[in-house]
């Protein structure tokens, strides 16, 4: 294999073009709101409500592996967020660490999870509201769904996250200041209201125990019931590096210091929820908990406690928590367009900038794909297995490169350095094996089957293109091993509608050890030092 690039890839020369430039506006305390705001959305309204109904006060438990994760991970990108402060992160950086396919693939998941988090962020706002609107949803199967008045308001409001992004990242930073104040106080307020008035100690050993359905309810809530959709909100932190000011020290602050934030107030707000639960809801026991106050659970029972002030508060924050995380993650999902395209892998006009430094092609594109993605929304509960499962495994990719960018580049300023960090990736790598594995085979073969298009999609498109830039496919088939053995084992095993084959809790350290050596593929199979190095020379911005 050449460990030179001009051979096989004349579509970067020598000597780069310049290229329209993210300007870097944002502070460290706009860093960390911008974590948390993408951590705190509609899963605080939502998670604790699903995580219990699958497995019952137990979902303490599920959140703090979560959080465990979470963190792992974050201590990850930070020593990789801190020594490449791109724009777009999640896709750039295996891009220089496994090739074309790696890269395009971190991306194309990412980007799958992040295009589809908008649009369930406004459906999480209209579920809320069509309290006192009933008009704005309706059931359908027993799920929740938007009407025809539901559609033009939901178009409306992503509408709205459009136009607030193209105003630029500045001013979207500091709205972002008072949003995210508001956003860490309504939580806590809630908290607060429903121990001191409405706390039941007997809800924690009654109704079927602690662990009503055991260990494997904990696993499954952590992958299906929002755990690990509302936690791993800091990677809007990685996606804003790029226009991030003093990134190397602010970067790795801001997604260490979101997540902690973060992980307390929902494990707070696990233990509240658990508590204030009125008996008469639990009645069919905590699987059948959804029944009574899917539209709301936390007004629900501000209101049954007579805490109606709260409860407005509730229903305000409900349009202000998920649509901060919407506008959030409209930002972030540009930034990915723009990675990849900076990668060479998605034409330059998600390159294109406005006057204000921002993507305008790509957030107009990324609105488009988040209209069609309204008509088949079933509800927030169902497709948060679905985002969860696709944006862990784009975040496969990072202990990975981790690991292999200490070969490629061991001389590369890295302002934080993980300690242990070859150790802390293969855990965290893992977990993440684990968690995708709990999502279940009913979730997992779409997620996969979008992978197989993804990589299907760049090989057309490296074709058609009359490109010949190399697609580095054996660096990527680590990956490829991935999917189909976590599809094997989700089709096989014990979670979402496998087949129940695999021995239970055996299945978890199967998973697990099949994980570590695809990790260990992974690293082996890294690309050249030589060819890494000349791939950062071709990015000014990465290799200052």
């Amino acid at each position: 294999m050449s460990t030179t690039t001009n051979d096989h890839r004349p579509s970067q020369c020598a000597k780069p073009q310049p290229t329209p430039a993210l300007q870097r506006q944002i502070g460290p305390v706009a860093l960390l709101f911008t974590g948390i705001t993408g951590i705190i959305g509609s899963g605080w309204l939502f998670a604790s409500l699903y995580a219990a109904q699958i497995a019952g006060p137990a979902a303490i438990i599920s959140w703090i592996i979560g959080g465990g994760v979470a963190l792992l991970l974050s201590l990850v990108y930070a020593e990789l967020g801190g020594m490449l402060p791109l724009a777009g992160a999640i896709a750039r950086i295996p891009y220089f660490s496994h090739g074309s396919m790696s890269g395009f693939m971190a991306g194309w998941l990412c980007w799958i999870a992040y295009v589809a988090t908008a649009p369930i962020e406004v459906t999480a706002v209209l579920q809320y509201t069509s309290n006192y609107l009933p008009w704005l949803t309706t059931l359908v199967d027993g799920n929740r769904v938007l009407t025809g008045h539901g559609l033009i308001v939901a178009t409306a409001l992503l509408l709205a996250f459009v136009i607030l992004n193209l105003a630029g990242v500045r001013w979207l930073a500091r709205a972002n200041l008072a949003v995210t104040a508001w956003k860490l106080a309504i939580p806590l307020l809630a908290v607060v209201g429903l121990i001191v008035f409405g706390f039941d100690r007997t809800n924690f050993t009654d109704h079927g125990g602690f662990m009503p359905t055991g260990a494997d309810g904990i696993f499954a809530a952590v992958a299906g019931g929002g755990v690990i959709f509302s936690l791993f909100g800091f990677r809007t932190v990685i996606d804003m590096a790029g226009e991030a000011s003093n990134p190397q020290r602010n970067v790795p602050l801001a997604m260490i210091g979101a997540v902690v934030i973060s992980l307390v107030i929902y494990v707070l707000l696990q233990i509240a929820f658990v508590g204030a639960v009125p008996s008469a809801h639990l009645a069919g026991g905590w699987t059948r908990l959804s029944e009574n106050v899917a539209d709301g659970p936390f007004a629900a029972f501000a209101t049954i406690l007579g805490l109606q002030g709260l409860a407005a508060l509730l229903y305000v924050d409900a349009i202000v928590s998920p649509a901060g995380t919407g506008i959030a993650y409209t930002g972030a999902t540009a930034r990915i367009n723009y990675a990849l395209a900076e990668n060479g892998q998605l034409p330059k006009l998600f390159m294109r900038l406005n006057a204000a430094a921002v993507p305008v092609w790509s957030i107009t594109i990324n609105f488009l794909v988040g209209l069609l993605l309204l008509l088949p929304l079933p509800g927030w509960s169902q497709l948060i297995g679905f985002i969860s499962s696709a944006a862990i495994l784009s975040l496969a990719f990072g202990p990975v490169s981790l690991a292999a960018l200490r070969h490629q580049l061991p001389n590369h300023p890295r302002p934080f350095r993980l300690k242990a960090g070859l150790t802390i990736s293969a855990i965290a790598f893992m977990f993440v094996g684990c968690i995708v594995y709990w999502a279940g085979w009913q979730t997992n073969w779409k997620v996969f089957a979008l992978a197989l298009v993804g990589g299907a999609l760049l090989i057309a498109l490296h074709y058609w293109g009359g490109e010949r830039e190399k697609l580095d496919l054996k660096q990527s088939l680590w990956f490829w091993l991935f999917i189909n053995g976590l599809g094997l084992f989700s089709l096989t095993g014990n979670y979402g509608g496998g087949l129940g084959l695999l021995p239970q809790y055996t299945d978890i350290a199967i998973v697990s050890a099949f994980s570590l050596a695809v990790f260990w593929i992974a690293i082996r199979d890294r690309l050249p030092d030589a060819e890494t190095q000349a791939l950062l020379n071709l990015a000014p911005s990465a290799a200052q």
